[in-house]
């Protein structure tokens, strides 16, 4: 298997924080078991990093201040909009259904334990896939 370093912040480790901690190695390592042992890959090891990156970068932003709906939607598109691009990168082959399950689910958790709550699937305004 390919080896990736990606480092998840260390928390006090809850039951929400745990699913977070666990859901964003599955979607890592979902992303890397994709690719291993391909001649050329649609995407690299990199990409991976990039698409934890942002999620961790997003993770921080909600968890660094108190939100609102307001904010936290703020925080949703920004997020949305740099994996649309990333994705679109990546001619569309990074996040496929099961990731984007996963990457959903993970913003919903995130947000929740931010206290926030939304109805329905909060990135579908502006995600691309």
């Amino acid at each position: 298997m390919l080896a990736l370093a990606v480092f998840l912040p260390l928390f006090a480790l809850d039951n929400t924080e745990n699913k977070v901690k666990n859901l964003l190695k599955t979607i890592q390592y979902d992303l890397l078991d994709f690719i291993e042992g391909e001649e050329e890959p649609d995407y690299t090891p990199e990409d991976v990093t990039a698409c934890i990156t942002s999620l961790l970068e997003f993770m921080s932003s909600i968890e660094s201040e108190e939100q609102t709906i307001k904010s936290a939607k703020h925080h949703i598109k920004t997020l949305v909009l740099s994996l649309n691009t990333l994705n679109e990168s990546c001619d569309d082959c990074l996040i496929d259904t099961s990731q984007r399950e996963d990457i959903c689910q993970f913003i919903e958790k995130v947000i929740t334990a931010a206290h926030v709550e939304f109805t329905g699937d909060v990135t579908e305004e502006w995600r691309m896939w």
